[in-house]
């Protein structure tokens, strides 16, 4: 801008506003600076002067010559009435500029901004300047140097004109000198004129602030005596060229120096100076003009972001962290790594770096499609739009096929004229082992919740068969009627198998929940398994509904876990009684490829779309009012995949469901599939010539009682109270069969068979309530004959002592 100054107020040059207009175009980095005058009673325009970048050609003879009030009446009036013309985008104009837009437009202009120049308070032209290869967002900077520097060619103008018209009088030249001191006065930046010898002739006021003093006490000074500018700007001047630098302006060394006092409250001021030494036509020096910007505040501010530049590596260095920016205008998209000394042992990190983002869609392609919608276009679009100021975020990215987790601390650090950023950085941590671990407390507490909840519904789901049957137990002794105590048994049998399935689904889940789960895989017939589920269930159908199985169906041999099979079965089943009031429920199974797909369909109620994408979670129950843990399902699903098959549900409300799973059709032996469940068959020779004896090791009276009541009319029968009696006893009474119970006092069952095994190949049948595997492989060690797990099903017990004895 001093050139400019220089240039128009110093030069004799014919072409001194044009290589001012030159200056200008290169101080604003624009494509083609204009000035245009009124004429003939502002009736017509011309373009007077013109200067263009290389590449841009100049159409000013062509159009902008001789334009009246017709051809561009919107230009006219808004210039007329002194208003500045700020087009960041041409194919934005108002309506009202249609005629000027096609004018502009034949130019290939994209962005222009035009000041009124004005003489006596009325505007008597324009200067103006053209963006054609880019869009330009005028500021209020913008704005303000070109009004500047508009005063500055009003004065080059004047004196021109002065000298076209040969009146260049004492009077014109006073005018002009005038209005260059009211410029110099109004400069924004500090101003000081010197003569040639190098004494303060003249200051303004921008510049008193910044040193803290007033005229009277600093004219007559000498720059060159000034202890704070170095010897060599001064020797540069005086050799008669412009120098700019900064300067870190000490009041204290100037006062003590004696060069002047000043009155600032900062005793150091950072300052950027530019020198420019005056000549005249002959090039001969006649003064200098120092112009001073007080950058302090900007000093200050980077001093503070070096030393918060500082702070952040030392906390990204040590952290799981990076910085990035994002240039939005350019779409460039950067990652600092500088700031991590090893990012090679931070997978996240190193993920992030040979993913290689490049610019927005990269990075929003990252994103985990679960997180898109919360961060891009809840976030990161508001905050590019101007819309928010900054946000911290908690995010997934899927980066070269794997899942990290990030948070991301992300701000505008650069904006442009209209207030919406330009340029935003971001503090990214990779927060991958942290979240995972978050994640897990957050199942363990559900879990927690669940099991608590879990519990709270067994307490109401074990004491509803329990009221049953403690209150038709209680009946039943006074009913004399025999159809009477029939129905009440049958209560009272429907509610002990509601509680065992209960307690069987409880330890069921126990096991998974430990993973202790057992599965003993040998070759089964899918028929025969069927065969017998439809067997056993159909006694329990409610009137009105089917249990429907073809016999005569193929046989399909698989390898797999019977035990388990018919457990998922019997579950599909009840599920099914419960909620199918008509109709049939029907068994099936078919191959479907490599498996083998067994299918057990309803005509019940039916299960929603919703329900039927939770139906396997845990203790999930589709019907509150329907008695159940809510495991069932989800015990089934675990079994399934264990042996190796898939399980799912088919269902239309109103309809009916068809739950089914798969199971493999070959497979090889694996080592859980070594460890077969195969009964021991030790026992002696019957003897049906005699009655038989059955001893009984049972510590719990009610118990041994019970027994007594179920074989006491058919065998004879001993009691021992503990494991060393039932010894004792055996070698009394040699029994043809013994029933242990297994949780005895001074000595267990396990060590009472072990003893008795070491005497005789007696039958030895385990009653016990623990029904873990580990305690039946216990009992295969010690060579008991059965396992039998309490409650006891009485039927089942006399057909095994039957057999057992022949």
């Amino acid at each position: 801008m001093t050139e400019v100054l220089n240039l128009l107020l110093f030069s004799e040059n014919n072409d001194v506003i044009d290589q001012a207009l030159l200056r200008i175009l290169n101080f604003f980095d624009v494509d083609r600076v204009y000035v245009g005058s009124f004429q003939e009673d502002n009736q017509i325009v011309d373009v007077t002067h013109e200067v263009t970048c290389d590449g841009v050609i100049s159409m000013r003879e062509d159009l902008l010559r001789q334009l009246t009030r017709e051809d561009i009446p919107w230009w006219f009036e808004e210039i007329g009435q002194g208003r500045d013309i700020i087009i960041n985008d041409v194919s934005q104009m108002p309506e009202a500029a249609h005629k000027e837009q096609e004018v502009i437009q034949m130019q290939s202009i994209l962005s222009l901004l035009v000041i009124p120049i004005f003489k006596n308070g009325a505007p008597i032209g324009f200067i103006g300047l053209d963006s054609v290869r880019r869009y330009r967002r005028w500021n209020a900077l913008d704005l303000e140097n070109l009004r500047i520097l508009t005063d500055i060619i009003s004065i080059a103008i004047d004196r021109k004109q002065a000298q076209g018209l040969m009146e260049h009088t004492t009077q014109q030249f006073m005018k002009s000198e005038s209005k260059f001191q009211i410029i110099f006065d109004k400069m924004p930046w500090g101003a000081e004129l010197y003569d040639e010898n190098g004494y303060l002739k003249d200051i303004n006021q921008a510049d008193l602030d910044i040193f803290g003093t007033t005229r009277e006490e600093v004219l007559g000074v000498n720059m060159f005596e000034n202890p704070n500018i170095p010897k060599s700007v001064n020797q540069e001047l005086k050799e008669g060229k412009d120098v700019f630098f900064t300067l870190d302006y000490n009041f204290d060394v100037a006062s003590r120096k004696g060069y002047y006092d000043s009155r600032s409250i900062e005793r150091v001021k950072h300052l950027l100076v530019k020198g420019v030494a005056l000549k005249d036509p002959q090039d001969h020096i006649f003064g200098y003009i120092y112009i001073v910007f007080d950058d302090s505040e900007n000093f200050k501010k980077r001093e503070q972001a070096e030393d918060n530049l500082a702070r952040l590596k030392a906390s990204v260095d040590t952290g799981d962290s990076i910085l990035w920016e994002y240039d939005i205008e350019n779409d460039e998209l950067v990652v600092d790594f500088g700031l991590n000394k090893d990012i090679t042992n931070n997978k996240g990190l190193k993920a992030i770096h040979d993913y290689n983002f490049r610019n927005l869609e990269s990075y929003k392609a990252s994103i985990h499609p679960d997180d898109y919608d919360r961060v891009y276009n809840k976030r990161f679009k508001p905050l590019i739009e101007g819309k928010i100021n900054n946000f911290v975020v908690a995010y997934r990215r899927i980066l070269n096929g794997e899942m990290f987790w990030f948070n991301s601390n992300v701000r505008p650090y650069k904006f442009n004229a209209d207030g919406t950023p330009s340029k935003i950085i971001s503090y990214t941590s990779n927060i991958t082992e942290q979240r995972e671990k978050e994640i897990e407390l957050i199942k363990v507490k559900e879990a927690d919740k669940l099991k608590s909840a879990f519990l709270a519904n067994m307490s109401h789901e074990i004491r509803t068969p329990l009221n049953a049957i403690i209150g038709f137990s209680d009946i039943i002794a006074e009913v004399s009627d025999e159809c009477e105590r029939q129905s009440y048994l049958d209560i009272i049998h429907k509610n002990n198998d509601l509680l065992l399935q209960l307690i069987d689904d409880i330890l069921d889940f126990s096991k998974i929940e430990t993973g202790t789960m057992d599965y003993h895989f040998e070759e089964v017939d899918i028929k025969e398994i069927c065969g017998e589920i439809a067997l056993a269930n159909s006694i329990k159908m409610p009137s009105g509904v089917d249990l429907v199985f073809d016999h005569d169906l193929p046989s399909i041999i698989v390898k797999t876990d019977e035990r388990r099979v018919m457990q998922i079965l019997s579950n599909f089943i009840n599920n099914a009684i419960k909620f199918t009031t008509s109709g049939s429920i029907t068994i099936y199974y078919y191959k479907e490829g490599d498996y083998v797909k067994l299918c057990v369909k309803d005509t019940g109620i039916g299960i929603s779309e919703e329900n039927q994408r939770r139906i396997f979670e845990r203790f999930i129950k589709v019907d509150n009012f329907q008695q159940g843990t809510g495991l069932g399902l989800t015990i089934s699903r675990t079994i399934i995949e264990a042996l190796y098959g898939t399980i799912g549900v088919d269902s239309t409300e109103g309809v009916g469901s068809t739950f089914w799973f798969t199971l493999p059709l070959e497979k090889e032996e694996t080592d859980a599939e070594s460890a077969l469940d195969t009964p021991i068959g030790i026992k002696e020779p019957s003897k049906p010539n005699k009655n038989y004896s059955i001893l009984i090791a049972e510590d719990v009276y009610e118990n041994y009682f019970l027994l007594e009541t179920i074989l006491g009319k058919r065998y004879q029968l001993y009691h021992a109270w503990n494991g060393q009696e039932a010894i004792d006893m055996f070698e009394t009474y040699h029994p043809d069969i013994i029933l242990m119970d297994i949780k005895m006092p001074v000595m267990d069952g396990f060590e009472a068979t072990r003893k008795i095994r070491a005497l005789s190949k007696v039958p030895i049948i385990a009653l016990t309530a623990f029904a873990f595997e580990r305690d039946k492989k216990t009992a295969r060690e010690c060579e008991f004959t059965d396992y039998v797990v309490k409650p006891i099903n009485i039927k089942e017990l006399k057909i095994l002592i039957e057999r057992i004895l022949g």
